[in-house]
């Protein structure tokens, strides 16, 4: 999956701040797997998100830069391996949600003496507008060009690729390329 966003960009937003927290007035992960429409299956509100909140913190396994998988996101100078729920994220090129990557210092934490503290890095999904209770949750995955598939996502500001937006005239250029080296046959496989 390899997502990365922040709804325009495709990148994942930076904030340095603290990050959300759970309390008795929000809460989080309201969310549900589900089978969607589309494309398998999806992460669906269970309750209603208001623009701009936060919906829950992606939590998985790291892993190293380069790390490829179906689900992957670029992450703190590597790779997050999320896990359910928010690994079932879907691509929309109209997404309701985005990425954010929070960076803290928490002093609770133990330090080397001599040592410098590093950030603590989290990565939350956060709401771009109003979300529904049942409405799917979607990010823009915003891939690279090279690694671009069609899109289906079906929303009615579709690029047709899985890129950056930046990166969709590249996308065309390479499908366009490619279909041009195939060689129709004249007559049937025997």
């Amino acid at each position: 999956m390899t997502p990365t966003s922040d709804g325009e960009t495709g990148q994942i937003r930076k904030a340095k701040a603290v990050p959300p927290f759970e309390s008795r007035r929000e809460r989080f992960d309201r969310v549900k797997v589900a089978e969607t429409a589309l494309c398998g299956m999806g992460v669906f509100a269970t309750a209603p998100v208001k623009k701009g909140r936060a919906v829950g913190r992606v939590l998985g396994e790291r892993k190293p830069e380069g790390f490829r998988s179906d689900y992957c996101v670029e992450f703190d100078g590597g790779a997050l391996e999320p896990f359910a729920p928010y690994r079932f994220l879907n691509h929309s090129c109209d997404p309701n949600c985005e990425f954010i990557e929070w960076q803290t210092d928490d002093q609770s934490l133990p330090q080397e003496e001599g040592s410098e503290r590093k950030p603590i890095c989290e990565l939350w999904v956060h709401a771009l507008r109003d979300i529904q209770i049942g409405e799917e949750l979607t990010v823009d995955y915003g891939w690279d060009w090279r690694a671009a598939i069609p899109c289906k996502c079906g929303s009615p500001n579709c690029r047709g690729w899985i890129c950056k937006p930046e990166d969709i005239e590249l996308c065309k250029a390479r499908y366009a390329e490619e279909e041009s080296n195939i060689v129709p046959r004249s007559e049937p496989p025997q």
